[in-house]
C-alpha cells in the first residue's frame, strides 16, 4: 500500500512540473512578440511522373491551383504546392494562363511557378487578385524559356525525376486565405525524345540536348 502511495505521489509531481513547463513555454512564446511571417511548402503524393510520349509532338501539362488548395497558417504570407513535373531536358514553349475566379484574401492575390517551393524559376508571381481580367493570357515571354532551369547541368530534383513544378499563392496580409479563387495554368514544352538527348535518372544531370 505505501508503495502504491508513493507511486501516486511521484505521479502527481511529474504531472504537476509538466503543467509547469507548458505553461512557461506559453509565457515565454507571448512574451517574445508577435509571429514573424512564413511560409509552407507541401508536396501533394498524386503528383504524375514527367510525360515523355514517343511522339514528336507538342507536350502539356495542366492543372488547376484554388485558393483553398494550399492553406495557409496564421502566420503565412506564402504557401507552395506541387502542382505538376517536367522532364529533364524539356524544352519550354509558352505558359498559358486564365483565372476562373478572382482571389480575395485582405489585400492582394498572387500565383508563381518555380521549380522549388516559393520559387518563381519558371513563371514570375502573376496577378490574381479581385479585379484582374477573367480572360486567357497566352505568355511566350515567361522566366524559364527552353532548357534554362531543366537541364544543361542541373541537377534533377524531382520525386518521379525530371523536375517537379511547384505553384506558390502569396498574399498581402499573414494568414489571409481568402474565400473564392481559381486559376488554370498549361506548361506547353518539347519532350527530349527525338533520339539525341540522353535520359537522366532521379538525381543525375545532363547537358542540354
Amino acid at each position: 500500500m505505501k508503495k502504491l502511495l508513493k507511486l501516486r505521489e511521484l505521479a502527481v509531481a511529474v504531472s504537476a512540473a509538466l503543467f509547469s513547463l507548458v505553461v512557461a513555454l506559453a509565457l515565454a512564446s507571448l512574451l517574445a512578440g508577435p509571429v514573424v511571417a512564413t511560409t509552407l511548402t507541401i508536396s501533394k503524393q498524386n503528383t504524375q511522373p514527367p510525360r515523355v510520349l514517343p511522339e514528336q509532338a507538342m507536350h502539356y501539362v495542366r492543372f488547376s491551383f484554388k485558393f483553398s488548395d494550399c492553406p495557409l497558417r496564421a502566420a503565412d504570407t506564402a504557401c507552395s504546392i506541387r502542382v505538376a513535373s517536367l522532364p529533364y531536358n524539356a524544352f519550354l514553349v509558352a505558359i498559358s494562363k486564365q483565372i476562373i475566379t478572382t482571389f480575395n484574401p485582405t489585400t492582394s492575390a498572387t500565383v508563381a511557378l518555380g521549380t522549388t517551393g516559393q520559387g518563381t524559376d519558371i513563371m514570375a508571381a502573376f496577378n490574381v487578385f479581385t479585379g484582374q481580367a477573367t480572360t486567357a493570357v497566352y505568355d511566350t515571354g515567361f522566366a524559364s524559356a527552353g532548357e534554362a532551369v531543366t537541364g544543361n547541368g542541373a541537377t534533377s530534383t524531382g520525386a518521379a525525376g525530371g523536375f517537379d513544378v511547384f505553384a506558390t499563392y502569396t498574399v498581402g496580409a499573414a494568414g489571409s486565405q481568402g474565400t473564392q479563387g481559381q486559376v488554370i495554368m498549361i506548361i506547353q514544352y518539347i519532350a527530349p525524345n527525338d533520339g539525341i538527348c540522353t535520359p537522366v535518372p532521379a538525381g543525375g544531370t545532363g547537358v542540354a540536348c
